[in-house]
């Protein structure tokens, strides 16, 4: 049997594995996910102490020997976390495997082709591209669920400071806010109550919250609670403050994507030229165009063009990034 058919072979069955795998830890009930929290936040003594705001003691596999491995290296926490904040029910070794079996699928697919020098070339750049389309995709999940949240963030702070200004406390206030919000504000902020109702303080619970969701948002509004708190103040009008800002900040972001839109379309079209021109003339001289892909010069010279899109694309995101 030829080697090359077993790779594949087994690099297919790996890449099944892992979305089998990922498809095990989406599904479970929210009634396992309840017990499972409940049972890994009651720890006490010193390993909780230890650990500071955080009640439980994180797993990254379901293996404990994994788990124990993955939980010396440097990066493992702050994947985690990086998961966590994507909304993403993977451990890290979950996600790491499957990170490695795209890795390695893509690998052999140029060799099913071919198995020159280009095709070595080939395999190792799709590699990579493997390797990173997963942190590409959690990525984007966890821009677009901050991004939700941040959303939600204003209108929880007009319900925060309506319900102080009726004699509530901070907490209550929250848990109000919590039930009548969607998800995912929601589930973040029923977490941090049940954080508090287990024993955590509520400044701890806080600056847990603010480190599941990574919001500069929300960040700012626990900022405000704690200056409060260490000086004193009306609470609900800082809040109302801050909710203002808030807002003003969302106007100006949307007065520089107006303002922007005309350099993006440019972008977006002179990135698209090639693209379209190559498969324009692919239709109408497949001969001509075919040297591209037969020819080692061709291959150089495609290869070359498909890295300079990258960069061109990447600088211009980049220029258009506007922080406010």
């Amino acid at each position: 049997m030829d080697p090359l058919l077993v790779i594949i072979a087994v690099s297919v069955t790996l890449a099944v594995f892992s979305f089998v795998v990922g498809l095990r830890t989406a599904r479970r009930t929210a009634m396992e996910e309840r017990l499972a929290s409940f049972k890994s936040e009651r720890q006490t003594g010193p390993v909780a102490e230890a650990e500071g705001p955080v009640l439980r003691k994180r797993s990254y596999s379901g293996l404990p020997i994994l788990s124990t491995f993955l939980g010396q290296l440097r990066g493992s926490e702050q994947v985690a976390i990086s998961l966590e904040r994507a909304g993403v029910p993977l451990r890290v070794g979950e996600y790491y495997l499957i990170r490695y079996a795209m890795a390695l699928l893509f690998l052999l697919i140029p060799f099913v082709f071919s198995r020159g020098v280009f095709a070595f070339i080939f395999a190792g750049g799709l590699a990579i591209l493997g390797y990173a389309l997963p942190a590409m995709w959690v990525g984007s999940k966890r821009a677009a669920r901050i991004k939700k949240m941040n959303g939600q963030i204003t209108e929880m702070l007009g319900m925060v400071a309506n319900s102080l200004k009726s004699g509530y406390g901070l907490m209550q206030s929250f848990e109000f806010a919590a039930k009548q919000l969607d998800p995912p504000l929601s589930t973040e902020l029923k977490r941090m109550l049940r954080d508090a109702n287990l024993g955590m303080s509520g400044e701890d619970a806080l600056q847990a919250l603010g480190e599941r969701i990574g919001s500069t948002d929300l960040d700012m509004v626990l900022t405000a609670i704690n200056i409060q708190r260490a000086v004193g103040g009306n609470l609900s009008e800082i809040l109302e403050g801050v909710a203002f800002t808030m807002r003003e900040r969302e106007r100006i972001r949307g007065e520089i994507t107006t303002l922007t839109s005309q350099q993006r379309m440019t972008g977006i079209i002179i990135g698209g030229l090639p693209i379209g021109m190559g498969a324009l003339f692919m239709l109408i001289n497949p001969d001509y165009m075919g040297l591209l892909f037969t020819e080692t010069a061709g291959r150089l010279m495609l290869l070359t063009a498909v890295v300079l899109e990258v960069v061109g694309a990447t600088t211009m995101k980049r220029i258009l990034a506007i922080e406010i």
